[in-house]
């Protein structure tokens, strides 16, 4: 029971990490974008450890795979904002 709560937990603060990026990236602030995607990598950490606790509940297994894909393009979108704000391969003509 108490795993329960700690895996939901988990799931929502992966939601919570999600939404911080799309808040960063609607601000264009690329410092909260930053601290977004650290909520996200330690969210994804979380996760991955409940899923190798998972193997035997085919639905609780599901979900943590689910929310792992969405973190995954979540750091991608953060990734690709990240660069349009902060352009290292931008050169002046």
């Amino acid at each position: 029971m108490r795993q329960q709560t700690q895996l939901q937990q988990a799931l929502r603060d992966a939601q919570q990490a999600q939404q911080a990026v799309q808040q960063a990236q609607n601000q264009g602030d690329p410092q909260e974008l930053q601290q977004a995607q650290q909520q996200l990598e330690q969210a994804q950490q979380r996760l991955q450890q409940f899923q190798d606790e998972a193997e035997g509940d085919p639905q609780e297994k599901q979900r943590l795979q689910q929310a792992l894909r969405d973190i995954g393009l979540a750091q991608q979108s953060a990734r690709e904002s990240q660069n349009i704000s902060n352009p290292s391969d931008f050169h002046q003509w």
